[in-house]
């Protein structure tokens, strides 16, 4: 079974040593996914392999956004102000575990956290920043759908992580 674990659980040398091609990814992880931790900036969680590696890793954070930004289908019944909601701020798999589903584990495992944080915490949904087009496709196998004002932003509301699980 794999669990995953705060990034102030890591050492320096294990953060240092991860890569996941991309740029700003590799940077956050490295120089600010800790601090962010502690400060309550953003909350990461890491995958460890056994021998010290990180498979991978997500930050998630609670937030809101424009009401007219979500997703028309979502907006019925909705108060016209900021609508509460979690975001995936940052999800990545090490270069050499890319293509073996980690990054599949990796989301789940953020929903279930969210979904437990939105028992206590108001969330009406989920929102993720896609990077790129096949970051984007990624997630909108997963049930998420582009926000109206940028279609790299994303949206899943609460009531389908449910159906999210592995």
């Amino acid at each position: 079974m794999h669990d995953t674990i705060p990034v102030t659980d890591l050492t320096d040398k294990q953060r240092r040593s991860f890569s996941c091609g991309v740029v700003a990814l590799d940077d956050y992880f490295k120089k600010f996914a800790k601090g962010n931790h502690v400060k309550n900036l953003g909350k990461t969680f890491v995958l460890p392999e056994e021998n010290d590696a990180v498979i991978g890793y997500y930050t998630i954070s609670m937030g809101s956004v424009d009401f007219l930004s979500l997703p028309q289908e979502f907006r019925e019944r909705l108060p016209r102000y900021p609508i509460p909601i979690a975001r995936i701020a940052r999800l990545a798999v090490n270069l050499k575990n890319q293509g073996q589903g980690w990054g599949e584990f990796l989301l789940v495992d953020a929903l279930q956290r969210i979904r437990e944080a939105a028992s206590l915490v108001a969330a009406f949904g989920v929102v993720v920043d896609a990077k790129d087009e096949k970051a984007k496709a990624f997630y909108m196998k997963y049930g998420f759908t582009s926000f109206v004002d940028n279609t790299l932003c994303l949206f899943l509301p609460m009531s389908s992580i449910p159906k999210l699980t592995l």
